[in-house]
């Protein structure tokens, strides 16, 4: 007899021969949620009482034993689809306990997916026989374990557990990749990681890299866009030092010896296209790199140089967790109106970029020190036009090349 093939690594499904039900597929929650919960545990025999928690709020409970028959009962027409033989049932019951039938054959991906970890973490093979292991564990991992229920109180436990061993195969996995060159590959490992793991600076970090090492600067400049915007716009943390670093390396691949100036010419304005809308926003260490340069100048002119953090903070400080990421999604979005803010009032010729989560940096060469407050009153005073919760610190600097 073949073995019935279940799915939990993503979304659950249970497959025999050419035959499926899917979660996706229209049938009631609570028969999904029970085939899940007896998955989970499926070693042993799991007690009425236990479904009936689980299944039913004490309001709803009206006759739970009575409901929980009729749940199985239909529970069992619906994987008639799978075309078991005859006499064999899924899910059997003894003695006021249910469970999958110890007669049948399992293949559940969970299982697949833990055993390939733990061959790769023995110390009697090779490297490249560790790879392979994690290659096939890599390749299950469809997504969080039940994740169309991942919310649920004894779902969070086994959840967390194999996504743990998840990231600890992908950071191996892309590691060995990278220090071996094979970048062709680390580029699909890892842009099929951050499907799932899409926070994950590390994976991000190397993605980057193997795109500078095949050349496709285009895209190591896209894609560190994308991931820096997306850490300061729909997470709140900062950039890794290490990730930051990566964005000189992108600006420096494009090593081609070129001897036609109009090329050149045409090279600097499309990298330079920015320019052309009002103020100059840029990278942090480009923005480091210019200040510098503005600095050797101060020394032939004598001119100060004004900078300035802004900074929004909070006036109610929140510390309960459902309080806190409510605070943060707010900071995200004034951190976009304070963007817009600076980009309406500055000059062309002035300078800003991120420097946290919470802090912008301005340089404004060309402006005196009258001038320079005057403009940053107007980004302060159009900003207030909204009432929010949230107050801008300002911190002004008139640097000497001495300084």
């Amino acid at each position: 007899m073949q073995p019935v093939i279940i799915k939990t690594l993503g979304e659950y499904s249970i497959r025999y021969g050419e035959n499926i039900i899917a979660e996706k597929d229209k049938r009631s929650k609570k028969m999904w949620t029970l085939l899940k919960y007896l998955t989970a545990f499926r070693d042993r025999g799991v007690t009425q009482s236990e479904l009936i928690d689980i299944l039913w709020d004490e309001k709803d409970a009206n006759n739970p034993a009575g409901a929980l028959k009729t749940q199985l009962h239909r529970i069992r027409g619906s994987l008639d689809i799978l075309g078991l033989e005859e006499g064999t049932e899924l899910v059997t019951s003894f003695a006021g306990t249910y469970a999958f039938n110890h007669a049948l054959e399992y293949e559940i991906d969970a299982v697949v997916f833990e055993d390939n970890f733990k061959k790769s973490q023995r110390d009697d093979i090779s490297e490249k026989e560790q790879i392979h292991f994690i290659k096939k564990a890599f390749e299950l991992y469809q997504g969080d374990f039940m994740k169309n229920s991942a919310d649920e109180k004894w779902v969070i436990p086994l959840r967390v557990y194999y996504h743990s061993i998840y990231v600890r195969m992908v950071h191996k996995l892309i590691d060995a990749l990278h220090t071996h060159k094979q970048y062709a590959e680390l580029i699909n490992v890892c842009r099929k990681a951050l499907l799932i793991e899409s926070a994950d600076q590390k994976i991000h970090i190397l993605l980057i890299k193997a795109l500078i090492a095949t050349e496709d600067r285009d895209a190591a400049k896209k894609h560190y866009k994308y991931v820096t915007d997306m850490l300061y716009n729909e997470i709140g943390v900062n950039p890794l030092p290490e990730l930051r670093e990566l964005y000189k390396q992108i600006i420096n691949a494009d090593d081609d010896f070129e001897n036609d100036l109009d090329v050149i010419k045409q090279k600097l304005k499309e990298d330079n296209k920015e320019l052309e809308n009002g103020a100059f926003f840029c990278e942090l260490d480009f923005f480091k790199s210019i200040y510098r340069l503005k600095l050797r100048d101060a020394v032939r002119t004598g001119q100060k140089i004004q900078i300035c953090l802004i900074t929004v903070s909070n006036v109610e400080k929140e510390d309960d967790t459902d309080n806190a990421d409510s605070s943060l999604k707010m900071l995200i979005e004034e951190m976009k109106r304070l963007y817009e803010c600076i980009s309406y009032v500055l000059r062309k010729s002035d300078i800003f970029a991120r420097y946290s989560v919470s802090q912008y940096v301005l340089m404004l060469p060309s402006a005196t020190e009258e001038t320079g407050e005057t403009v940053v009153g107007r980004i302060i005073n159009r900003y207030k036009e909204r009432n929010s919760g949230f107050l801008l610190d300002v911190d002004f600097k008139y640097v000497m090349a001495t300084s």
